[in-house]
């Protein structure tokens, strides 16, 4: 799941970015988090707050602040996040540029060019910053793929050990997780019952275990060894042929 931030002093704005983000998730089998806000300073607010937006769509001319002010501020705290600047105007481009902006819409938006502009950020984002989310005792929790090493199944909880040496934990099933990070671009391989595997972190491999980066070795069930064998060829392939 990617998470959006929508800002803009105009409803109709609002209502149709919001409309066109959902139809085109629905559309793609793909999960995305959609806040909205009325204004640069809220949004501003709430980043510095500690919330992070894998994808901004901000507005440039706001009657209550103008966006770009927003973004500097917003850019001081949060380096990776994608701004799209909306805009009925075109005199900003160059201070864009001055922003690490990834794209600008232009009012009124023409669905058909939306969609295309959104995929190719869902792409980079998923590509750079897939995350896992999951909730643990009423609180929404997510960590950036890249940085878990594997998440094991431990009685009716799943524990994720990640890349720092940090372990967390929340309650579900190991299939749910396989499920919801094989929509994402960080390949998990099934070594065996109890362990989902980051493919980008493993060392080496024998028929019998895989060695993580961290030194770490786990075992690989003999009815997963053949499927786990093709799987993980399959991408070794990928990455010699790119």
């Amino acid at each position: 799941m990617i998470q959006i931030a929508v800002c803009d002093d105009e409803n109709t704005v609002i209502n149709q970015i919001e409309s066109l983000l959902v139809s085109i998730c629905d559309k793609e089998g793909m999960r995305a988090d959609i806040d909205v806000f009325y204004s640069g300073s809220t949004l501003e607010k709430e980043v510095l707050s500690g919330t992070r937006y894998d994808l901004i769509f901000l507005d440039i001319q706001m009657e209550s602040g103008d966006g770009i002010t927003a973004a500097k501020n917003i850019r001081k705290t949060d380096e990776n996040t994608l701004l799209i600047y909306v805009s009925g105007y075109d005199q900003y481009l160059m201070e864009l540029f001055r922003l690490d902006v990834f794209a600008f819409v232009k009012k009124p938006i023409e669905a058909a060019a939306f969609q295309n502009l959104f995929l190719e950020a869902y792409q980079k984002i998923c590509s750079k910053n897939f995350y896992y989310s999951f909730r643990y005792k009423s609180e929404e929790h997510k960590i950036l793929c890249r940085d878990i090493l594997y998440f094991e199944s431990s009685g009716r909880q799943v524990r994720i050990h990640c890349h720092d040496g940090s372990v967390r934990v929340f309650n579900g099933k190991l299939s749910e997780v396989e499920e919801e990070v094989r929509r994402g671009k960080n390949p998990f391989l099934r070594i065996h019952q109890s362990y989902l595997v980051n493919y980008f972190l493993i060392r080496s491999r024998t028929k019998k275990e895989v060695v993580l980066v961290n030194g770490e070795r786990l075992s690989i069930s003999e009815d997963r060894q053949k499927n786990f064998g093709l799987e993980y060829g399959k991408l070794l392939r990928g990455e010699i042929d790119v």
